[in-house]
């Protein structure tokens, strides 16, 4: 079998790239039947410390910017023939990564509304980091998409983000967990059929056993969609390799 090579531009955190590369094996034991080496397609991860901002929101615009170029570039030299990010929140910066980027991009934001459309959701609740809510990365395009997003109360943020930052530190706390299965549970009170959890921290610690109501794991949907363009080379929402322009 043929393969694309994939870039991770991971590190953000550190232990949802790990799971993401854990799932994309796993997609490719249970979707291609792969066993042998030889089945699974070539992986360049780049887990880079990113400074300038924070799960309470980008602190240093500029100074993300030119390390995530750094970062795109380092994958691009290394051969790869396209680029995933497993951190939902460094999306805001993927129209210019893009448009400069000598490979494609996926987006996680994008092929998490394509489930959602192909699942007819006309409305969801979303979680996410303080920094992703903020950003409005999901609110945009599902209004765009003419699917109505719920959101936490204001004050509940930080409820997210405790829980966010307790995983990211190894420590995650049942009552900090209970606290963010309840804002589930709102939002299910308000007629919302389905969750979606735009953190990619957030699928290591809250599952669909966790729930009776329809969770979308974006980290989930971005391994599959790495999966399937590295077999077979399908459409992605931002390719415009003709017009890229290599990085300077």
């Amino acid at each position: 079998m043929a393969f694309k090579k994939i870039g991770i531009l991971g590190g953000m955190g550190p232990e949802a790239s790990a799971n993401f590369y854990y799932k994309i094996i796993k997609y490719c034991q249970e979707k291609y039947n792969a066993v042998q080496d030889t089945d699974y397609p070539p992986i360049v991860i780049y887990s880079y410390p990113l400074y300038g901002f924070d799960e309470s929101g980008i602190i240093d615009y500029n100074l993300v910017l030119k390390q995530l170029i750094h970062g795109v570039n380092t994958l691009a030299n290394a051969k790869c023939d396209f680029i995933v990010m497993p951190c939902n929140t460094i999306h805001f910066f993927i129209d210019e990564l893009s448009s400069k980027s000598p490979i494609p991009i996926i987006s996680i934001v994008e092929e998490t509304i394509k489930k959602i459309k192909e699942d007819n959701f006309n409305s969801v609740g979303l979680l996410a980091s303080e920094s992703t809510l903020k950003l409005k990365l999901y609110q945009k395009i599902l209004n765009k998409n003419n699917i109505d997003c719920l959101l936490p109360d204001n004050k509940d943020y930080p409820k997210i983000t405790k829980l966010i930052l307790e995983l990211m530190g190894g420590k995650v706390k049942d009552n900090t967990k209970n606290d963010v299965l309840y804002l589930i549970e709102k939002m299910q009170s308000k007629s919302i059929k389905a969750i979606v959890l735009g953190c990619t921290e957030l699928p290591l610690v809250i599952t669909q056993e966790n729930v009776n109501i329809k969770i979308y794991d974006t980290l989930q949907i971005l391994a599959e969609a790495t999966v399937n363009y590295s077999i077979d080379g399908g459409l992605l929402l931002h390719e415009n390799v003709n017009n890229i322009q290599p990085f300077k």
